[in-house]
């Protein structure tokens, strides 16, 4: 049996012509040829051969080939039940090799030497009955073409365990030796591989994997191991910056002797990633749907509604729709109308319900008449007394929102971002990875203050960036919830080098000693001796600010941290502050957090706290361009708006970090100060509830206070996807200017430009 119909070339237009006999290929040729293979450092570009993935620079240079190997793989005549197997009267000779049968080592050995030729070699094969297809050329043509590779081929290698040429192991070493690569920054999969089809999709999963940036388990794998063999959960791809991806893909196909005497083929290719980008995933589609409709009146919202409604009862809402009506629908939309609203379900009979519950709602008074705001469950909402992007205020939520696999597949739909996240800094310290995106999902409940602190900053500058550069949202106004000031700096562009203040945090003796760990802020301000023990805790109460601040004299080591609306939060003495709520006679839940922040004796490191956050300015922030409008930002430490400076910025934080934080006050004052839809940006909705409630009380004491509301674009326990869109739909029935194009279509990441972290052959270093 043939290892695969003979390789085929193309010159010029002339017809096809065998150039490779494999038919009788043994055992030690293909061994021979895999070794001269790899005595050469082996760089193969390997690009996706099919119309999402391959963009239209990529396919016209591949055009271009005047020679090519076109390959095709039939599962069929790979499988091993296809194998002919001699009678007892037929010579041994004839039962074909491991490497006829199914060696996907071998067949790359022979692509190998047409690629050297120059030629652009083409793997056809099957994927669940799909056909696909895989472009191998040298790595560095395709770098001066200016080819994105999804992937690079940097070593293989085989074995059979039977003859003792290697086990599994062995091989894998041989594969990562031939490449080059430490098997330590090396992440591995195990799949079984019969035939060679099966070899050729685990590859080609594998190439998909590394351009995607996402650590999957491949169909069939036995599991995922990383550089310290644990497993991890499928997710982001998380690298050292400026390191490569490497995969080394380890098969192994089960076969027989002619004595039935079992055997195993091991094979390893060790991949690498490259430039190219896989194609966004859509944010719209027939499974999640998302319809604004405009109009210059609620009649004519009405009449748009009757025409959706008309045309899902001519047709099902399938893929067809989705791609062509949504389109029609998104072409439709003004942005410039005075009104809007949008539409959100999850398939054609929910949209028909979500039309028909807006028709409803559009009729009521309170709604028409009164500027009541219309939310379904499923995100579909309007407004008909919009608030505009006048009074947008982004905010910024504090320690504790972040919690395991938070938008952990918001990658697959924006790799653009990604990418240029990771070329900015270490986006794994960022987002504190090892502990967000452990396999034990209670690795993130046990962060330490630090941890919370940067995981939550990075959470808040991932959203922000996709919030004003993805969507180009723009806020007039900016405020943090206690140490979400720091975040609304670091994201917003104002401090030169935040990313800095990552290793700062993780190291800092603030976070991990004085106002948090052994609490020797707390040590000192209570006159305690090393060896008496500190039980700290901190706890939510229904209550009056007024009614805890008139207790706190009998309670010197209680303290009233936080005023947020009709709650508050106590900290201390876990004895005293039970003391203290037993007194109010209320109920309070605890949080099992240490942390000393906006409490007395946190005051003990103001200065330090000061000179930690006084850093170095964006020049643009100091003088922004004369089109742009500055954006106030809001401190709960002071009324008037913080001034752009680094010593201001650094006392503002200070003061805020150190004391008591009345989160009420600062929703007043921005409100004061123009605010009027807040948009929380960062993980969950710690802010958003809270908001709503200040506002709603601050407003019935005054007839004169304007409508407000708050938004959050993420939510624990929701598809990120789905919360991100709630919020701009929400965004778009309060007519705030911002971009519709990653709606319409995926995002343009296929052309991911080199950049100066990058080798001219196109990988990181």
């Amino acid at each position: 049996m043939n290892l695969a119909p003979p390789l085929a070339t193309t010159h010029s237009g002339q017809v096809e012509t065998s150039i490779a006999d494999t038919a009788n290929v043994d055992k030690a040729i293909a061994d021979t040829v895999i070794t001269e293979k790899l005595a050469k450092p082996l760089r193969i570009a390997v690009l996706l051969g099919d119309a999402v993935n391959l963009d239209s620079h990529s396919a016209q240079v591949l055009g271009t080939f005047t020679e090519r190997e076109r390959v095709q793989i039939c599962a069929a005549d790979a499988n091993q039940s296809t194998v002919h197997r001699p009678t007892a009267h037929e010579p041994k000779e004839h039962e074909p090799s491991v490497y006829e049968q199914r060696s996907l080592t071998a067949l790359l050995g022979q692509a190998t030497t047409a690629i050297e030729q120059g030629k652009l070699v083409e793997l056809k094969f099957e994927d669940g009955n799909l056909p696909q297809s895989l472009y191998l050329l040298d790595g560095l043509r395709a770098a001066k073409l200016r080819l994105h590779a999804h992937a690079f081929i940097a070593g293989f290698a085989a074995g059979n365990e039977v003859t003792d040429v290697a086990n599994a192991a062995t091989v894998a070493s041989k594969a990562l030796a031939a490449a080059k690569r430490s098997p330590a920054k090396t992440v591995q999969h195990q799949t079984v591989a019969n035939t060679l089809n099966e070899a050729f999709v685990a590859l080609r999963q594998g190439v998909t994997a590394l351009a995607a940036r996402t650590q999957a388990p491949l169909k069939g794998t036995t599991g995922i191991k990383q550089t310290n063999d644990t497993n991890h959960q499928t997710g982001y791809w998380f690298s050292d910056q400026h390191q490569a991806r490497v995969l080394c893909l380890n098969l192994v196909a089960k076969t027989s002797h002619q004595a039935d005497e079992s055997r195993n083929l091991s094979q390893s290719l060790v991949l690498t990633q490259g430039t190219q980008l896989a194609a966004p995933k859509a944010l719209v589609d027939e499974n999640r749907l998302f319809v604004p409709i405009s109009g210059d009146s609620i009649n004519e919202l009405k009449a748009k509604l009757f025409q959706l409604l008309s045309s899902l009862d001519i047709g099902a809402l399938d893929t067809s729709f989705a791609s062509h009506q949504l389109a029609f629908l998104f072409e439709r939309y003004d942005a410039n109308a005075p009104l809007a609203l949008v539409l959100m379900a999850a398939s054609s009979d929910d949209l028909k319900l979500e039309a028909k519950a807006m028709l409803t709602a559009l009729e009521n008074d309170a709604i028409r008449h009164h500027g009541q705001h219309f939310k379904t469950p499923a995100g579909s909402c309007f407004t008909a007394k919009p608030l505009g992007d006048a009074g947008l205020t982004f905010v910024y939520p504090g320690v504790g929102t972040v919690y395991a696999n938070m938008f952990n597949n918001l990658h697959e739909y924006f790799p653009a971002l990604y990418h240029q996240l990771e070329r900015e800094g270490d986006l794994s310290a960022m987002l504190q990875s090892p502990q967000i995106y452990a396999a034990n999902v209670k690795t993130a409940a046990g962060m330490s203050l630090s941890q919370q602190a940067i995981s939550g900053v990075g959470a808040s500058y991932l959203f922000t960036k996709l919030l004003t550069q993805v969507f180009n949202i723009k806020p007039k106004m900016a405020l943090g919830y206690s140490m979400g000031e720091a975040a609304m700096w670091a994201s917003l562009d104002v401090w030169q080098t935040p990313h800095a203040m990552i290793n700062a945090t993780e190291n800092s003796d603030i976070f991990n000693h004085a106002i948090s760990g052994e609490l020797t802020a707390v040590r000192r301000a209570w006159q305690l001796a090393d060896n008496e023990a500190i039980v700290w805790n901190s706890f939510v109460v229904r209550a009056d600010s007024h009614e805890i601040k008139a207790l706190l004299p009998e309670f010197p080591r209680a303290y009233l941290a936080i005023t947020q609306g009709d709650t508050c939060v106590i900290a201390g003495c876990e004895a005293s502050c039970k003391a203290l709520l037993a007194t109010l006679g209320k109920r309070g839940i605890a949080a099992n957090r240490v942390t000393a922040m906006h409490t007395a004796p946190a005051m003990l490191v103001h200065g330090q706290v000061q000179d930690f956050y006084t850093q170095a300015l964006k020049p643009e922030a100091l003088k922004p361009k004369a089109q742009d409008l500055p954006i106030r930002f809001i401190s709960a430490a002071q009324t008037a708006p913080v001034i752009v400076d680094s010593h201001s910025i650094g006392r503002a934080i200070a003061d805020t970090f150190c004391s008591p934080l009345d989160f009420s006050a600062l929703i007043q004052n921005a409100t004061e100060q123009g605010a009027r839809l807040f948009v929380e940006v960062g993980a969950d909705r710690q802010t958003s509830t809270l908001i709503d409630k200040i506002s709603h009380a601050h407003a019935s004491q005054s007839t004169a206070n304007a409508a407000t509301a708050a938004i959050a674009c993420n939510a624990k326990g929701a598809d990120a996807i789905t919360s991100l869109l709630k919020c701009l739909a929400q965004l778009i029935s309060h007519r705030v200017p911002l971009s519709l194009a990653p709606l319409i279509q995926p995002l343009s990441a296929n052309a991911a430009p080199l950049s100066s972290a990058v080798l001219p052959e196109g990988e990181p270093q």
